[in-house]
């Protein structure tokens, strides 16, 4: 076996995800690539990872060069072959533009509350030799080999290192509260018995909208403002030590979760997982005046999950694929987008029962917006004038030989006012068995 690897630092933008990487079969291009690790790899869950505490410095990624990629240093580029997932993660967190539509808000919102990004270079071994690379690929990947491969903790080995996973959920939950000003420093001293004896009942978490399926990252599934009147009101209630005490057993516990379950003054709802860590305030390093930021532009049209839910369920092929198209270009194709978003409503108008004779404007009379639960009166003005722009511009762009619809954030904004009613027209379909 040649011995041609030799350790560097190389910027994350010369690196390549690996199109024949054993954990897929073989693909044609990254953006395929970056949709299955996405789908089937739990990378959201790493980048995650990555976005609160940076990338693994234990974790080496192995490259190979691209062959005919250039002789000079910074001309080479290279294939990722061990760590495609770390590869992908970290790029999506680096320009969350290139995540599937579906989850671009969901990774910019990982970047926007990260300290470690951008991540501009990875620690790398550079492999000559391809088998040299799939030996040591295998020692990783092929479990314990008697000793020859990693080794994973037992329950006990796990416990001396991490100590019990009651301890790490209390502890989490104490350290958001502090940092959200529900407790001191002071005054959490001698409290951890209390809340580990409170965070030992399901229906506490559940009140408090924690979950503590993963002890070592605990995430929050109410929307945050829910969370924090419900942690503010059990910290309040410990510090009064009548309502929340180490006295209580498991029973007293769960009744008092049912109590505060019954606030009034939540919503009630539920959200994505999002980890506990998320909802510290920033510390401000600086006293210096803070210069206001540059919105981002848009880059492409808001994908909407509930929109696209509900063409799901209706199953109607031809709108799930417009939907994701439309959202998948990037905004500077403005003429094909305002074709293509003028298609996409036009279609599902005709499917709820719009005439062939009639266009999507006249289809969404006021009686119809109020029926779809869009509201009355001047309510309907901002969908009316979205509406009447989608179509105007639509039909110059289609027709005219000159006029076209070039203003690509407009678009942007007026499919992203119309897509509560386009939800609710999908929605009135009902469900394709």
């Amino acid at each position: 076996m040649a011995n041609t690897r030799h350790p560097d630092s190389i910027e994350v933008d010369r690196i390549y995800l690996y199109e024949e990487n054993p954990r897929h079969e073989p693909m044609d291009s990254q953006d395929e690539i970056i949709e299955y690790l996405c789908t089937d790899e739990q990378v959201f869950n790493l980048a995650r990872s990555i976005s609160e505490a940076g990338p693994n410095p234990l974790q080496l990624v192995g490259l190979v060069q691209v062959p005919g990629s250039g002789k000079a240093s910074t001309k080479k580029t290279y294939q990722v072959w061990e760590g495609n997932r770390r590869l992908c993660a970290i790029k999506l967190l680096n320009d969350p533009d290139l995540a599937p539509p579906h989850l671009r808000r969901d990774f910019s919102r990982l970047a926007s509350t990260s300290a470690h990004l951008p991540i501009k270079k990875l620690n790398a071994v550079i492999f000559n030799d391809h088998d040299d690379l799939k030996f040591w690929m295998g020692v990783i990947h092929d479990g314990a080999q008697g000793g020859v491969g990693q080794l994973d903790w037992d329950a006990q080995q796990k416990a001396r290192h991490f100590g019990t996973s009651r301890n790490r959920v209390a502890l989490s939950v104490l350290d958001a509260a502090e940092s959200l000003g529900f407790i001191s420093k002071d005054e959490r001293q001698g409290k951890l018995t209390t809340v580990q004896r409170f965070m030992n009942s399901s229906v506490v978490k559940e009140a408090l909208g924690i979950d503590a399926s993963n002890p070592d990252d605990l995430t929050y599934n109410r929307p945050l403002e829910d969370v924090k009147k419900q942690l503010s009101r059990f910290f309040d209630d410990l510090k009064e030590g009548q309502k929340v005490t180490s006295r209580m057993n498991r029973a007293q516990a769960d009744a008092y979760g049912r109590r505060l379950a019954a606030n009034s003054d939540i919503t009630g709802e539920r959200t994505e997982p999002i980890a506990l860590k998320t909802i510290t305030p920033a510390v401000v390093k600086s006293r210096r005046k803070t210069q206001p930021k540059k919105p981002r532009p848009a880059t492409h049209l808001e994908y909407d999950k509930h929109l696209a839910k509900a063409l799901e369920d209706h199953a109607n092929s031809k709108l799930e694929a417009l939907y994701y198209s439309i959202c998948a270009v990037h905004i500077e194709h403005a003429l094909l987008l305002t074709i293509g978003v003028w298609a996409f409503v036009e279609s599902l108008a005709a499917l709820a029962g719009k005439h062939a004779d009639t266009d999507f404007i006249a289809f969404y009379s006021n009686q119809r917006l109020g029926d779809l639960g869009m509201g009355n009166g001047k309510a309907l003005n901002p969908l009316r004038d979205a509406l009447t722009r989608l179509s105007r511009n639509g039909n110059a762009t289609k027709h005219h030989r000159i006029s076209a619809n070039f203003d690509g954030p407009q678009l942007a904004n007026d499919l992203a006012t119309i897509t509560p009613l386009l939800t609710k027209t999908a929605e009135s379909l009902g469900a394709t068995k």
